[in-house]
């Protein structure tokens, strides 16, 4: 009878499979023409922001198809895997019904003859970027052109958190002296946040959340 029973379930899980009930999802071509598309994020219910590595930014209409370039970014230096990194928005638009207040942007600076990964915000009006801020300069000065991160989330109780990579100096990830490999955890407006893990100790950066990371 159990294997009458188990028959009967798998011809039926095969029917079902086989059925139009089962659909593969199917893929449509949106957008085209970017170089490196690193990061998106939804600022509203019609437009979603695209940063490309080379250093560009745009805003396109889902309805439309039409994109735009936002003006108001800041030098970056694009090297090797660096550029303009992720964005995203806050508040996310599943959070929230309006539009978004700041967007939240990972980019490579060039310091001196080195690189290093920024977190940034900034307002859009119109076309343009406004109010630029960043958040933190990282401290992870290197020539390599690898490795720079990065990714940008947020939780519910206004922190922000972005990750840098090893800049391909794999020892770095474990030296907490340093942002390089590790996870940073900050308040929306780049503070501190004082239960940080590391907060306190000695010869340690108090932004790190968590280390030991590639890229």
């Amino acid at each position: 009878m159990l294997k009458l029973v188990s028959s009967l379930c798998l011809a039926l899980l095969l029917g079902f499979l086989s059925s139009n009930v089962y659909a593969a999802p199917q893929a449509k071509v949106v957008l085209e023409g970017l170089g490196v598309p690193w990061g998106m994020t939804w600022w509203d219910a019609e437009h979603m922001i695209i940063s490309e590595r080379s250093g560009r930014l745009w805003r396109w209409h889902r309805q439309r198809g039409e994109r735009v370039a936002l003006t108001g970014l800041p030098n970056i230096a694009v090297a090797g895997q660096g550029g303009l990194l992720d964005v995203q928005a806050y508040p996310p638009l599943h959070w929230q019904q309006g539009p978004s207040q700041w967007l939240y942007l990972t980019y490579s600076k060039q310091q001196g003859n080195q690189l290093v990964t920024v977190l940034a915000r900034a307002q859009i009006e119109n076309r343009q970027l406004h109010h630029w801020e960043d958040l933190l300069v990282t401290h992870t000065p290197s020539d390599d052109g690898r490795h720079f991160g990065s990714r940008i989330t947020f939780d519910r109780d206004g922190h922000v958190y972005f990750g840098v990579g090893d800049r391909g100096e794999r020892d770095l990830a474990q030296d907490l002296s340093n942002h390089a490999g590790k996870v940073m955890r900050l308040h929306l407006d780049g503070s501190v946040p004082q239960d940080n893990p590391f907060v306190g100790r000695q010869g340690a950066r108090p932004e790190i959340f968590s280390y030991g990371h590639r890229n």
